[in-house]
């Protein structure tokens, strides 16, 4: 079943903000608030002396409409499109990179919450170095997709979640090894995604192919 996104107040204090053992965190993260307006905190899950794997959120003053205007705009993040349907957010990527540079142990992205003024974002890893891949192109399919759920007659969404999976297809995914173009590839962003609206406390399914919602058990990766 979807799960709402990780409530940092559950974490250990150990593993948030500078308590995480990385060389140039801080340096990640005010380049991440600077380049998109926002507050951002960041979380180890599970880390141990092998790699770290992180969850980051950013915390937003601007609608989700606002923000991909934005991102539109390129006043935020700097969105590069790298073939006819493939779009890549090269600020998000390089800052990455160059975290992953400074430290020896690998540094994974399990996670990546968005919480704007009206609506919360969460986006699951899929497979290795999934969500800076596909980010730029979550990113169009927001833009894109976004007037056909929030005319619903459902309303405005509160929380959405990417992406979702069929329950026999998430356990199958679960026990798998991940690879770009494994079980799990990027094309598993783009068919359906969990939204949560305001008024509703059950998840309904958008699927992405039909723009529209539809009945149906889905789940997150967890």
């Amino acid at each position: 079943m979807l799960k709402r996104r990780i409530d940092y107040s559950k974490i250990s204090n150990f593993t948030i903000g500078n308590n995480i053992s990385l060389y140039s965190l801080d340096s990640f993260r005010n380049n991440l608030e600077m380049e998109y307006f926002a507050e951002v905190n960041i979380a180890n899950i599970d880390g141990d002396d092998k790699g770290s794997d992180l969850v980051i959120e950013f915390q937003s003053n601007f609608s989700l409409v606002e923000f991909l205007n934005q991102i539109k705009k390129r006043n935020i993040g700097q969105v590069n499109r790298m073939s006819i349907d493939d779009y890549q957010d090269m600020t998000f990527t390089n800052s990455l990179e160059q975290l992953r540079a400074q430290n020896i142990r690998p540094i994974g992205l399990e996670e990546l919450n968005f919480c704007f003024s009206d609506c919360e974002i969460t986006i699951k890893m899929i497979y290795p170095n999934s969500i800076e891949d596909q980010l730029g192109n979550i990113f169009r399919k927001l833009e894109r997709h976004y007037k056909h759920f929030a005319s619903s007659n459902s309303g405005q969404p509160a929380e959405i979640f990417i992406p979702v999976f069929e329950e026999n297809l998430a356990d199958n995914l679960d026990q798998a090894c991940f690879t770009k173009d494994g079980p799990s590839s990027k094309k598993d962003y783009f068919n359906f995604w969990g939204i949560y609206f305001s008024h509703n406390d059950d998840a309904v399914i958008y699927d992405l192919k039909t723009r529209s919602i539809i009945s149906g058990d889905l789940y997150m990766l967890s």
